[in-house]
């Protein structure tokens, strides 16, 4: 018989999301994988059987997806909630509607919502998708339909939020030369746009204090990219501090203001900038991949 650990995994088929990276990382792992992919905009989904497994793994999709058969499941199952910040209640009630045993946390300050089964996991950077590599941008290079200039003062890639639509303006009114995109750069062309910045940038989706605080993977898919330093605004009691050493590893701010003097500061010091990215991406690689992250589910499960 084999040894080797038998898993389930639930992954919506929206391409650039936690799912997909967890699942691509878990196939890594020397277990038999077992891979049940769904659409997330379906809240009810049909019918399909849940082998039995040492692990039924749901990671978090954004969306309270309801799998018949998921609740009378006998066996072991475990989710990954990355958002509950801005969604605990509803995090809470998925946990208990399904029967979860084990729950992996993300956001540091919310663990011991999940009383006698949360586990803080952190979120991670996949190094084949987000660390810069010359195949990589070549390959980003070919698929851009717009190439721009060699190179920017600052970039983003992420959701848009008024306020980091404000910090862009911000920027640019300042005489920076930007590089944000808004839901249009994903994945391996993302990585491109950052690497092309001297300063990637961050700013939570919690920073005007309407959504929850959290620690976003936009934090570890910029340390990764080895190109841009990371310059994020940061929350107390996230765990940042236990993870990076921040003017080794990334910079801080705290006001509109501060932002705009680190951007000067390291756009005029570009070997700071540098230094700063290449030891953050050697301390991603080394500590923070989903590789690693799969790994400590692994560990769980002995």
């Amino acid at each position: 018989m084999s040894g080797r650990k038998k898993i389930v995994m639930f992954r919506t088929l929206e391409h650039h999301t936690a799912s997909r990276l967890y699942c691509l990382a878990m196939a890594r792992q020397g277990v038999d994988l077992v891979e049940i992919p769904f659409d997330h905009t379906l809240l009810t989904q049909p019918v399909r059987e849940i082998p039995p497994a040492d692990l039924v793994l749901m990671v978090d999709c954004g969306m309270p997806v309801v799998f018949p058969g998921l609740p009378e499941y006998a066996g072991r199952k475990g989710y990954v909630s990355i958002d509950s910040c801005h969604k605990l209640e509803q995090h809470k009630k998925y946990v208990a509607d399904c029967g979860f045993h084990d729950v992996w946390v993300a956001q540091k300050h919310v663990v011991d919502q999940f009383p006698g089964k949360g586990r803080w996991l952190p979120l991670a950077a996949d190094p084949w998708i987000h660390a810069t590599r010359p195949e990589l941008a070549r390959q980003a290079f070919l698929r851009s339909r717009c190439w721009g200039p060699a190179s920017y003062d600052v970039g983003m890639c992420g959701a848009p939020y008024p306020h980091r639509r404000q910090f862009a303006r911000l920027f640019r009114k300042h005489g920076f030369s930007t590089n944000f995109h808004f839901r249009r750069r994903f994945g391996e062309l993302a990585t491109w746009e950052l690497s092309r910045c001297t300063v990637g940038f961050n700013v939570g989706a919690g920073y005007t204090g309407l959504k929850g605080q959290d620690m976003n993977m936009r934090i570890f898919e910029t340390m990764a990219n080895g190109q841009c330093m990371l310059l994020t605004n940061t929350y107390p009691g996230l765990g940042y501090e236990e993870l990076f050493e921040v003017g080794v590893h990334y910079a801080t701010f705290a006001s509109d203001q501060e932002a705009l003097d680190k951007v000067r500061h390291y756009v005029s010091h570009p070997l700071e900038a540098i230094d700063m990215a290449r030891r953050a991406q050697s301390l991603i690689l080394a500590q923070h991949t989903y590789d690693h992250r799969c790994q400590a589910i692994l560990r769980a499960l002995s």
